[in-house]
Order: C-alpha cells, then sequence, then structure tokens
C-alpha cells in the first residue's frame, strides 16, 4: 500500500539520520525555521479557507458523555495555550485501565484501535472543541498511549522531555491528554508556560529546548504544573513551552495530537501499534484473557 510505502521511507531516512547527528539537528532547525517565519499566519489562513469546519456532519457520531464548554475551553486555549477539561467518565477510564494497568512500559501508537478510545477521539464534544480552536476540520495524527516507568534522580543525561521545549506538527495543532493513572508532582505531572504558544519567532528555531533557569527567569509566575487523578483531561497547544517532571512512580498517559491538515511530515511517531502488541500476546499464549473487540488498523 502507498501508506505503507511512505512509512517504510520515513523509517530508512530516520534510522540513516539517527546516525547523523549534526545533519538532523540542521534539518530540525530548517524545518522550525519554516514553521515560525511570519508567513505562517498566510498559511493558517489557506488551510481554514480550504478546510472549514464540519459542524454538526456525520463525520462524527461516536458520543462519550464529556459535556465540554467548548467556548469556554477555545476562549482559555487562546489565552493561556492550555484548558482544563471534564473527568473522564468513571466507567470509561475503568474499562480502559483494565487494558493499560497491565501493559508494560513504552510507547504504544494507534491506541484508538481501543473501541473506548475510539469513542473519545472521535467524540463530538471533543471535535468541537478542536474545531473551535483551529478553525477548520481537524485531522487524526497520532494516538499514543505513553507509559513511563520510575527515573532514577541522579541520571545522567536528563531526558530530553524533562527541559522546556515545544512541539508543532503541520501549520496548526492542538492535543489531547488523558492521565489514565494518579499525577502528582512525583509522577511525571506535565508543566506549561502559560501563553508562550502566542509568541514563537524564528529565534525559536535555534532553542527548540531551554534550560529551566532560563525560562524561570523569564516567566516566574506562568509556569501551570497539570497534576489530578486517574481520568484528568485537558487540551494544549503544545507550541507553548512544556515539560514533564522527573519520574518517580509509574505515569500512564494517552496523547491524542489533531492538526488542521495532513502533510508528508504527518504520520506521528513510529512507535509499537497497540493491535500488534495484542497480537503477539495471541501468538505467544500470554494474555489471552485482554479484549478482543480491538478495532483493526484502517
Amino acid at each position: 500500500m502507498a501508506s505503507d510505502g511512505v512509512l517504510s521511507m520515513q523509517a530508512r531516512i530516520r534510522k540513516y539520520l539517527g546516525r547523523a547527528p549534526t545533519l538532523t539537528r540542521t534539518l530540525q532547525t530548517a524545518r522550525a525555521v519554516l514553521h515560525l517565519g511570519p508567513w505562517r499566519h498566510a498559511a493558517r489562513a489557506l488551510v481554514r479557507r480550504n478546510r472549514p469546519p464540519l459542524y454538526g456532519t456525520a463525520a462524527a457520531q461516536a458520543r462519550v458523555p464529556l459535556q465540554l464548554d467548548a467556548s469556554r475551553l477555545v476562549q482559555a486555549l487562546r489565552a493561556d495555550g492550555i484548558a482544563m477539561a471534564n473527568q473522564l467518565p468513571a466507567d470509561v477510564l475503568s474499562r480502559v485501565r483494565a487494558v493499560t494497568d497491565e501493559l508494560r512500559p513504552n510507547e504504544y501508537g494507534h491506541f484508538h484501535e481501543h473501541p473506548d478510545v475510539r469513542a473519545l477521539v472521535q467524540c463530538v464534544d471533543v471535535l468541537e472543541v478542536v474545531r473551535g480552536y483551529l478553525e477548520a476540520e481537524p485531522e487524526l495524527l497520532e494516538c499514543t498511549l505513553v507509559i513511563h516507568h520510575p527515573e532514577d534522580p541522579a541520571s545522567r543525561p536528563v531526558h530530553p522531555q524533562r527541559l522546556f521545549h515545544f512541539d508543532y506538527a503541520g501549520w496548526q495543532s492542538l492535543n489531547l491528554f488523558v492521565y489514565f493513572t494518579d499525577v502528582n508532582e512525583d509522577s511525571g505531572a506535565h508543566q506549561v508556560i502559560i501563553g508562550t504558544h502566542r509568541h514563537r519567532n524564528i529565534r525559536d528555531a535555534f532553542r527548540q529546548r531551554v534550560p529551566d533557569d532560563k525560562i524561570l527567569a523569564k516567566y516566574p509566575d506562568r509556569v501551570r504544573t497539570i497534576t489530578g487523578p486517574a481520568g484528568t483531561m485537558f487540551f494544549e497547544d503544545t507550541e507553548a513551552f512544556h515539560r514533564r517532571q522527573l519520574m518517580k512512580d509509574r505515569r500512564v498517559m494517552l496523547n491524542v495530537l489533531y492538526a488542521s491538515h495532513r502533510s508528508w511530515l504527518s504520520k506521528g511517531r513510529l512507535t509499537p501499534n497497540y493491535s500488534d502488541y495484542l497480537q503477539s500476546l495471541r501468538t505467544s499464549g500470554v494474555g489471552t484473557h485482554r479484549p478482543q473487540s480491538v478495532l483493526p488498523r484502517g
């Protein structure tokens, strides 16, 4: 299939770049310069004109009783780059955790193959928020379950995700994060610098990761730490500077990435697919009690 060919090509390119760190950094900087240039506003306007939001269409029929106030959340996202949503319903959380509590630390791509997660990412309430913020019909680029195990505080080098940085996908994107374990400041709580998504410039292309002291000196009153029980959900424009704190306990988090359009660079990270993991368990005869209702890859 054409899609498989693209993924295979990307895998070969990334393998090569992994052996050429200087070239990798150069290409990352060049892409960031392209993304952060003043022309980005015209590019976003063009995408919005060509991909208007499809409110009230059959494109999204899945329903999870979230009762989100889309206008309030969009307003908060525009101002702060982050907005806290309602808790994931207890029954949905229970069914998802029946699976995630048994998974080993890793990143599991295509996690929307789990039926409850698929219903969540296609939920009308969620898509109303994403459409309102992007002002375009969104594309689901990635749905990844990330399971971290405790870290050694003295480990060197520090994991890159513990440094303040920003991410982007296409001309505009929005993430939905869901904690599937209780998260406090000792279990990898997410931190974001409020409002920094609104002030990106080309200079930032050369400093995608910023030392803590510089961030805290420049934004002393704008660091927000996101803690909460399992089921905590929040939206974030990850062009804002953000990081995760030190992981002293196991943390399980869902990362759903929506963008205003899809391109050749919009394939997401190359991670093990959830359905592939289940298939390996069935083949080996281990864990056959796991749910068999996982949707096949599309």
